[in-house]
């Protein structure tokens, strides 16, 4: 795993250094002096820097939580059943410019990208092993790629950096405008033909590999309508994982090496919120599943056995996660049963008979009879197995109903939420970026904010 092999001093100083690296919102000089040069001179200090990056990765707003309770509560898949009231917004889907969560959301996104910016520009003029200084650079490319696509599908455009920046005078003398939607994909395809290319595969599943990569740019293509491109994509990691035998297996706090193509890896000293958030006992109970969410299961699914009731009472809870107290559980990014509904979707639009088939190895592991999945009805049906395969994971829901077109159908019958269709879904850029980044206006706020 990653954590047992990391060098201990090295990644607390690069990691240092690359948390001191931030985007638009730095008030302050980087806490450390020394130039990234110095960090990234050879072998062991570039694999470091990756190791360092995937540090960041577990931040809260990228995987550690809040990447699932803010597109959660936005969507119909959780209710705000605690008392921060910045949630509450989401959950109204009325977000204000100011929004603590947001900013949070938008600041964690950009530190890490300016991080693997800095790894990407250093290993063009750092001499190490061509092969290693590739597969380096591939990785950096896959989050970078990751991140932004997280970003413009809730944002819309958003500004494209590409480059490293060392300091806040960096920052602020090279302003960035928003880029269009259409730029930021055409970037993260690039970044992901380029991860592609130097990725090694691998079953380290606590890094991106060859599947995670090519189930990334599968996102990418399908979010896009490129159904062809995006079914020669996944072909080659359909048949190489399996499903786990029981839904349950899924869930004991460590990642099932199994079915996991990408997860993150979490411990005892470097936790995130899931639990905390989730649970009664030993948590807050911020979030919960929606009524929408527990009227969706079919009877005899399985996967109702990860939501929980306390003791007597009626309320439910989210229960994948276990360990509210340190937070320990590993987290998915992707599993093999994404891909599978990915690759029974893809089928299904041209009308390939085969379809059901994978759509049904999800199904019949839940405990649940077969379908038959046509184009007529692929939208209802993969909307619905999404929904209570991956409920509390990874804000799935919301970027399947705004990719299949369901949103505005969806969010505007949500109990208590406020439904402006101008928003075309998109949550605010924070206020704080238009007012620090000069290339940004007010005029260039999302309609509707």
């Amino acid at each position: 795993m990653m954590k047992k092999f990391r060098n201990i001093f090295m990644l607390l100083l690069i990691t240092s250094f690359l948390s001191s690296c931030a985007d638009e919102f730095i008030e302050t000089e980087p806490t450390t002096a020394l130039d990234a040069g110095s960090l990234i001179t050879d072998l062991a200090t570039a694999q470091a820097a990756v190791n360092g990056l995937y540090d960041r990765f577990q931040q809260d707003y990228i995987a550690g939580g809040y990447n699932a309770y803010m597109p959660g509560l936005f969507s119909d898949e959780l209710r705000h059943s605690g008392s921060f009231p910045s949630l509450a917004e989401f959950g109204a889907n009325d977000i204000s410019l100011n929004n603590v969560n947001n900013t949070s959301f938008w600041t964690d996104h950009y530190e890490t990208i300016n991080a693997a910016n800095i790894i990407i520009d250093k290993l063009e003029v750092v001499e190490i092993d061509a092969d290693a200084a590739a597969r380096f650079d591939a990785q950096a490319k896959a989050v970078r790629a990751y991140l932004y696509f997280n970003l413009v599908r809730l944002y819309g455009g958003v500004p494209l950096s590409l480059t490293g920046n060392l300091s806040a005078n960096e920052i602020d003398a090279n302003p960035l405008p928003r880029a269009s939607v259409t730029e930021v994909y055409t970037q993260i395809l690039s970044d992901l033909d380029d991860a592609l290319a130097g990725i090694t595969t691998s079953g380290n599943i606590f890094f991106f590999n060859e599947n995670a990569v090519r189930v990334l740019k599968a996102k990418v293509e399908m979010t896009r309508g490129m159904y062809a491109q995006a079914e020669a994509t996944l072909e080659p990691v359909i048949g190489d994982k399996t499903l786990a035998g029981n839904y349950a297996d899924l869930f004991t706090g460590t990642a099932n090496t199994q079915e996991a193509i990408l997860a993150i890896d979490y411990a005892d000293f470097d936790g995130n919120g899931y639990a905390f958030f989730y649970l009664r006992a030993g948590g807050r109970y911020e979030v919960a599943p929606s009524a929408q969410l527990l009227g969706a299961f079919e009877e005899g699914d399985s996967r109702t056995s990860q939501i929980r009731a306390f003791g007597t009472e009626a309320a439910k809870q989210v229960g994948k996660f276990k360990d509210p107290g340190s937070g320990s559980d590993d987290a998915y990014i992707y599993r093999y049963a994404d891909a599978l509904l990915m690759y029974a979707e893809l089928l299904a639009r041209r009308d390939d008979p085969t379809a059901s088939d994978f759509i049904n190895m999800v199904r019949n592991r839940a405990g649940l009879e077969d379908v038959v999945l046509t184009s007529a009805n692929v939208v209802e049906l993969i909307a619905q197995e999404r929904f209570v395969e991956f409920f509390g994971e990874n804000g799935d829901r919301l970027y399947t109903l705004k990719r299949l077109g369901l949103a505005d159908e969806v969010l505007s019958a949500k109990p208590n939420s406020t439904f402006i269709a101008a928003r075309n879904n998109l949550w605010p850029i924070p206020q704080q970026e238009i007012e620090r980044n000069s290339a940004i206006s007010e005029t260039d706020q999302n309609p509707g904010y």
